[in-house]
């Protein structure tokens, strides 16, 4: 399956292709460099070729710096802003906790038929929204590669 990069969606897609967009604004507001953010998609991409969607979201604004997505009318955007609030909420929760030392690592949203996994970088400022069908992927699996890709 071949990929194409995309600058905010106005590229078309050729039948068998996967297209990267990225949203170049954010990127340029952004301190994650744009090879980073490349080398996180491409490799969760050939890991997890069953995948849905993949994206990457900045934590403090909610703008979804990239992304590969399969399904068709679905706003990748429009998730990474509402995944994005959870996790300030969360990482909001164990600050106010009485747990010292811990940070969140990965948010698990299970569905009848999709899970949504979402895996923060160490440093907690962006994350990596992973979707994809329960029939078509092991869940250890994928959190293991996000794990192992982010680290």
């Amino acid at each position: 399956m071949n990929i194409m990069a995309a600058a905010n969606g106005t590229r078309p897609q050729r039948p068998g292709s996967v297209r990267l967009v990225l949203n170049h604004e954010a990127l340029i507001a952004s301190k994650i460099p744009l090879v980073k953010i490349e080398k996180v998609i491409k490799e969760v991409f050939d890991q997890l070729p069953a995948l849905t969607t993949v994206a990457v979201v900045e934590v403090a604004t909610g703008n979804c710096l990239a992304h590969l997505s399969r399904r068709r009318g679905f706003d990748p955007a429009a998730a990474a802003a509402h995944h994005a609030e959870t996790v300030r909420q969360q990482q909001q929760a164990l600050a106010a906790g009485p747990i010292r030392g811990e940070r969140l690592e990965d948010i698990l949203i299970p569905l009848r038929k999709q899970l949504s996994l979402i895996r923060l970088a160490k440093s907690g400022q962006w994350f990596v929204l992973l979707t994809v069908k329960t029939q078509d992927t092991n869940l250890a699996l994928a959190r293991e590669i996000l794990k192992s890709i982010i680290a």
